[in-house]
């Protein structure tokens, strides 16, 4: 399976079938404000009044089956069909073999719940079967299509993102998709990459920030030093 997005902006566009040119999914993303207990290193935590960001996927019956909060980048919280997550990290199966590997490629591999796991260099986005190490999708951006072909466009900006499927259950196609789109902005920053175009959506997270603060202390999994 090929999936097409009709956007480069990944936090807003709709998801096709290549092959049956059916629409799957659409991806919209808001900000609206909220009030949570924040802490400000003069004034301790206080109740304080902020913008997030929420970014929700419909399937083609335009029910939703995903939801991502947004702090800066970090995902505050995730759903996924009925399910809300404990934390970004149960995503990635508690992130407990997370890797760096500085060879030629770097690599950043990291797990998955779903049997498989994301690795991730400068050019590619692979998820590949944890046991066998068969590649299950990958993830190809501003490509061109020429006939059953996919080739990097020859400028930014005018070819599409697309996801190639090779191997997956489709009850976990809706999830695989969600962590996609986190784990392309972790292999964007931990590459030193230039940031998408959705970044304009999500916004900084700097260390200096309250809330990035206690983000941090929130997952406090290494990962997170790569985007916050």
């Amino acid at each position: 399976m090929l999936l097409k997005y009709a956007s480069l902006d990944l936090l807003n566009s709709s998801i096709t079938d290549v092959h049956s040119g059916v629409h799957l999914f659409s991806v919209i993303t808001e900000s609206f404000f909220t009030t949570e207990p924040i802490y400000h290193p003069d004034a301790g935590t206080k109740h304080t009044h902020i913008q997030r960001r929420r970014t929700a996927i419909a399937d083609i019956h335009q029910r939703q089956v995903a939801e991502i909060v947004w702090a800066g980048r970090v995902p505050l919280s995730i759903r996924i069909d009925r399910e809300t997550l404990s934390g970004v990290t149960s995503l990635f199966n508690n992130c407990e073999t997370v890797t760096v590997i500085p060879s030629s490629p770097s690599k950043l591999k990291v797990p998955t719940r779903i049997g498989a796991i994301w690795v991730a260099t400068r050019r590619s986005l692979e998820l590949r079967c944890s046991t066998s190490g068969e590649l299950r999708s990958a993830f190809h951006l501003n490509c061109v299509q020429t006939g059953h072909r996919l080739r990097p466009a020859s400028m930014p900006g005018i070819g599409s993102h697309f996801l190639e499927i090779h191997e997956l259950h489709s009850a976990h196609m809706v999830e695989m998709i969600v962590s996609c789109l986190i784990m392309d902005i972790l292999r964007r920053n931990v590459f030193d990459m230039s940031s998408h175009d959705f970044d304009h959506h999500l916004g900084p997270c700097r260390q200096s920030d309250p809330t990035s603060r206690s983000l941090h202390l929130e997952y406090g999994h290494p990962m997170w030093r790569y985007v916050i």
